[in-house]
């Protein structure tokens, strides 16, 4: 009875918040365009504006951190990935895997903003992605990252960020180009990008994508193929009304490295190697047994849009997504210890994924603009309703293993002293029916009110319900199966502002906000009824920040001080009267984040453009049931990150020169207490040149890494690493028509 007392509140309040906006619309109209998804036009590297419609002021009025990835800057750069299109936003970090980041690397994208978890928090068009999978761009307009708790805008979250990716969606326009590309990882790319207006009302466009290669440190083994098409249809039957129907599919056939051995405590004694990552003359190494390790990824998308201005000041908007994934992998990690000999590399350990992920989502929202120059509001009145669903299956792998020789080994190693390695294996996965469920369902009300004073002030207050629901099974390798369990919980998001506007064009604002993290965020249930059973971790976070725009507006200063301080579920193992050991679970762990960042995108002439941050970042952990804790960092939060890239047109903006810095203060990998290790300081330098050589024909460079800086990215405590990717060339031409 209490939740459903609970939903009906949130409805009320939706409902009334939005009737004397309807009646006010009714005696002062004002136009209020057609919502669009994703930017139809070239903006240079500023974006005014984000893609959601939740966000209905551009960034520099929206008093919040938001750092936005333009298509020419993902072009400029010949980024390809969402890892390396993040390199372009300081306090967003691309590594820190599980068990605190110190125990499983992944090959799939993982971000971590301003020192928290946002895997789980990536979204494509304002819907959560359905996976975790490595997300080419091809399909992508832009990249938009949100800072800072925002659960009144995403729902749940661990409260560092989001992260969004705007679809290439059907324009009334009739456009094309066709790229193709090779780079010195022997990697070969074709993309294709085809936009038509077929009459009044109707256009398509499809984008297409082939890739190949990624051989990073000439091992022979690593690579990653994608094949992928995307189709968007535009139907316009009014100026007033818009549909329009998306359809991804994508194919991935991957062999990653899933990292190179580091040198061990008791592995440096074995094996006289200095302790730490192993050598670089090693890198070209396999470490894992040839022809064995696999990554296969299917993805499907969806969706359905659809834009009604019904009024001047009044618009609706609804959009439905169904989605699935599909990954079954087997990846070799280097461990030391076959048979106890630390001097070796056992060859038989693999991290073992097979599972999928489904969803079914509709959003509708209500768009309301009203009032006139002295107060005006802008409203979003939405309802969210979500189904998910994740299935991990229970898989042994069942291989068997020879020598050169043919002959059968019971407990095949890798020599990375004298190195030779001759390893096959004939085998697969096999399921064993032990499988771990999560059926999530979320109905959530939202409204988002900005109110605007006179063009000197402006307010924001944003509220969201959330009624999270998660039931499925479990399991674990200490207590096996647990069938039927759940996860409740209902809870509210919230956010409020102020913004004083100095000038038209600059302005100081102090905002707070939060997020909530329910149990199974990831679809995940644990078999402990304890832990199913926690109240959402909290985070909260605080931001005084102003943003300036500069040279006709093609300039977006930024600066920013922000704390987050999140509660978190902390767990202690103990032995019960029985003698057996139990965990115990108590929401009473703390960690905070806080510090500056400075921010600079556009143009500071015709042929001048920048994008660059600078954030500086203190984490800790505040509060623990074991003390020793406290005082130690978080994942992926380097004290201070940096990122510039400037480009300079000349010859009639024939010719585009441009370069960057990356920088990185160094990373300390934490796991059980300890600081595991430590990596230095590094600095990563790109250079890019392009020439227009027709009208239609162009052809450009890049070179990433250009001094060969040797770093890591990632790290394991079981015994491997990740290093950065070397020097790398390549080659670009696009044909426009």
């Amino acid at each position: 009875m209490k939740n459903n007392t609970f939903k009906r509140s949130a409805l009320a309040l939706a409902v009334t918040a939005a009737l004397p906006m309807v009646a006010n619309a009714a005696e002062e109209p004002r136009e209020l365009p057609v919502t669009e998804a994703a930017a139809a036009e070239e903006q240079g590297y500023k974006v005014d504006k984000a893609s959601s419609p939740k966000l209905t002021q551009s960034v520099a009025d929206t008093p919040k951190t938001i750092n936005i990835i333009s298509g020419d800057v993902l072009e400029d750069q010949g980024v390809t990935s969402l890892n390396d299109a993040l390199r372009n936003v300081a306090g967003v970090s691309t590594f820190g895997g599980g068990e605190g980041g110190g125990g499983v690397i992944s090959a799939n994208d993982k971000v971590t903003i301003r020192g928290f978890d946002a895997r789980s928090s990536i979204y494509v068009d304002g819907i959560r992605d359905v996976a975790g999978y490595s997300r080419d761009m091809f399909n992508y307009e832009q990249v938009e990252v949100v800072k800072g708790a925002s659960g009144s805008l995403d729902g749940r979250s661990t409260g560092g960020g989001s992260v969004n990716l705007s679809t290439k969606r059907a324009q009334q326009d009739s456009f094309g180009s066709v790229s193709a590309g090779y780079n010195t990882f022997d990697t070969k790319r074709i993309s294709a990008d085809v936009n038509e207006q077929f009459s009044d009302t109707v256009s398509g466009r499809a984008n297409l994508l082939y890739t190949d290669g990624g051989d990073i440190f000439d091992n022979g083994e690593e690579n990653y193929q994608t094949k992928a098409a995307a189709g968007s249809i535009l139907f316009k039957p009014t100026d007033a009304t818009g549909i329009t129907f998306d359809v991804l599919m994508m194919e991935q056939d991957n062999v990653p490295v899933l990292g190179l051995p580091f040198v061990t405590e008791a592995a440096a004694e074995a094996t006289g190697l200095a302790e730490g990552p192993i050598d670089s003359d090693g890198w070209d190494k396999v470490y894992t047994v040839k022809g064995r390790d696999y990554e296969e990824i299917s993805t499907r998308m969806y969706t359905l849009v659809v834009d009604h201005q019904v009024v001047d000041g009044f618009a609706l908007r609804s959009q439905t997504r169904i989605g699935s994934n599909e990954k079954e992998s087997v990846l070799g990690r280097p461990w030391w210890g076959s048979d106890g000999d630390n001097s070796l590399l056992n060859a038989t350990r693999t991290q073992n994924i097979d599972e999928k992920n489904e969803l079914f989502v509709t959003q509708l929202d209500a768009i309301f603009n009203i009032g006139g120059d002295d107060l005006s509001q802008d409203i979003v009145v939405g309802v969210e309703y979500a189904k998910e669903k994740k299935t991990s299956y229970g898989v042994s792998a069942d291989f068997t293993y020879y020598d050169a020789a043919g002959n059968e080994l019971e407990n095949p190693a890798i020599d990375p002293v004298n190195y030779s390695n001759d390893l096959t294996s004939t085998g697969g996965l096999t399921r064993t029916g032990d499988d771990a469920t999560g059926e999530g369902k979320t109905l959530a009300f939202y409204v988002l009110d900005t109110i605007k004073i006179a063009d000197t002030f402006q307010i924001d207050l944003n509220a969201r319900y959330d009624d999270y629901e998660l039931t499925g099974d479990a399991c674990s390798r200490r207590s096996g199966c647990t069938e039927g369990l759940d996860a409740q919980e209902s809870y509210f998001s919230y956010g409020a502002a102020v913004s004083y506007f100095v000038t038209q064009n600059g302005n100081v604002y102090l905002g707070y906000s939060n997020a909530q993290q329910p149990p199974g965020t990831d679809l995940a249930l644990s078999t402990s009824e304890d832990a199913n059973g926690m109240e959402p971790e909290s985070a909260k976070t605080i931001e005084l920040g102003t943003k300036w725009e500069l040279f006709d507006q093609n300039l977006l200063l930024s600066a920013a001080i922000f704390q987050t301080t999140k509660d978190v579920v902390d767990s202690e193992r103990v032995t019960d009267s029985e003698g057996n050991t139990v965990t115990n679970y108590y929401l009473t762990g703390e960690q905070k984040a806080k510090g500056f960042e400075l921010g600079a995108v556009g143009q500071i002439t015709d042929n001048l453009s920048l994008s660059a941050n600078f954030v500086k970042l203190d984490t800790e952990v505040t509060q623990d049931i074991d003390e020793e804790s406290e005082g130690n960092g978080l994942q992926g939060s380097p004290d201070k990150t940096a990122n510039l890239w400037v480009s300079y047109a000349a010859l009639e903006d024939k010719l585009n020169v441009g370069g960057g810095l990356n920088y990185n203060s160094g990373e300390t990998f934490w796991r059980r207490n300890m600081a595991y290790y430590e990596v230095d300081a590094y600095t990563t330098a790109y250079l890019m040149a392009s020439y227009q050589a027709t009208e239609d024909l162009k052809v450009q460079l890049n070179v990433d890494n250009v001094t060969d800086k040797e770093y890591v990215t990632d790290y394991s405590a079981k015994g491997h690493f990740l290093p950065g990717a070397p020097r790398s060339f390549a080659l670009n031409v696009k044909y426009d028509f």
